[in-house]
């Protein structure tokens, strides 16, 4: 992903210090008031729970799940959008299960609210399309 906008380094900031288990330093492009909505089920998890908000939560939520995960990365691919107050990233996910074995490897697209720098929501969805049409944007619009 090329460097360019002050978003796209906070989002591979975000994400290259998640995937080095450097959840501190994640959090830390992350507002406090963060609204982050799980894109991957644990089964520990109750069925019901769909969004975790605050630093407290995320980091709670993500102790569990890279638990269940012997190796996890996020590598932002390509920036499809950004106005300054929205993202669209197309981000590349691979992770192999402890114990299991189990290799995962998908690309999800993150439509993301940026407020004061920060990373505010955070959404996961399947194609770029679907993250358009849920910020409100013309898919005509992507990059």
């Amino acid at each position: 992903m090329a460097a360019g906008s002050p978003n796209a380094e906070l989002i591979r900031e975000g994400f290259a210090a998640f995937s080095e288990r450097r959840f501190d330093d994640c959090l830390a492009t992350l507002d406090p008031e963060v609204e982050w909505h799980i894109a991957f089920r644990l089964p520990d998890l109750p069925p019901d729970l769909t969004v975790v908000r605050g630093h407290a939560e995320v980091r709670q939520l993500w102790d569990q799940f890279t638990a269940a995960w012997e190796s996890l990365t996020f590598e932002p691919e390509r920036i499809l959008y950004d106005d300054g107050e929205r993202v669209i990233a197309r981000i590349r996910v691979h992770g192999v299960g402890v114990g299991s074995g189990v290799e995962v490897d998908r690309t999800i697209i993150y439509l993301a609210a940026v407020h004061d720098g920060l990373l505010r929501r955070i959404v996961p969805h399947d194609s770029p399309e679907e993250a358009a049409a849920a910020a409100g944007i013309d898919p005509a619009q992507l990059r």
